[in-house]
């Protein structure tokens, strides 16, 4: 792997632990959004140098979490993996369902818990009522990009 890339890999392994999630995990994201192509675990194994193993528990993982698929080439026994062709709407999708049952929870707690006081009822309140309306505002952000024809927007970020 050429250092450019590694070192894309390597700060996307560091963003997925710190969201709870093996480093390994956000490498493999890494190198399968390079990729023009599904990768075997070999492959994927021998460009991150990782064990086999490590490879396909940390693809399961992503497998599972939604952001990559299985697939299989005709004539071949291994597993290879890809990108999911939909990841940034399933990502937000997921994302939104979390903090919706996020809200959910936070405003069943609010009018069913037997709270202390007006200010832990204010806390609760203005929380459910934040994350409600971020998460509204996100899903109409979402059905406005969807009719966006180049689903192109302007690039945010230092672009560094």
């Amino acid at each position: 792997m050429d250092p450019r890339t590694s070192r894309f890999t390597d700060r996307l392994a560091v963003l997925f632990e710190n969201d709870g999630q093996p480093p390994i995990a956000g490498r493999i994201f890494g190198l399968l959004l390079l990729s023009d192509e599904a990768l075997s675990l070999d492959e994927l194994a021998e460009a991150l140098g990782v064990s086999k193993a490590s490879a396909s528990t940390n693809a399961r993982l992503l497998a599972q979490l939604g952001v990559i698929e299985q697939v299989r080439r005709q004539g071949s026994r291994r597993d290879y993996y890809r990108m999911v062709p939909d990841l940034f709407e399933r990502s937000m999708a997921q994302r939104l369902a979390r903090w919706r049952r996020f809200t959910e929870v936070i405003g069943e707690g609010r009018r069913t818990l037997p709270l202390a006081s007006a200010e832990v009822r204010e806390r609760l309140e203005q929380y459910e009522n934040a994350f409600s309306y971020i998460a509204d505002a996100i899903g109409r952000a979402m059905v406005q990009w969807r009719g966006v024809p180049s689903r192109r927007l302007a690039p945010t970020g230092s672009g560094r």
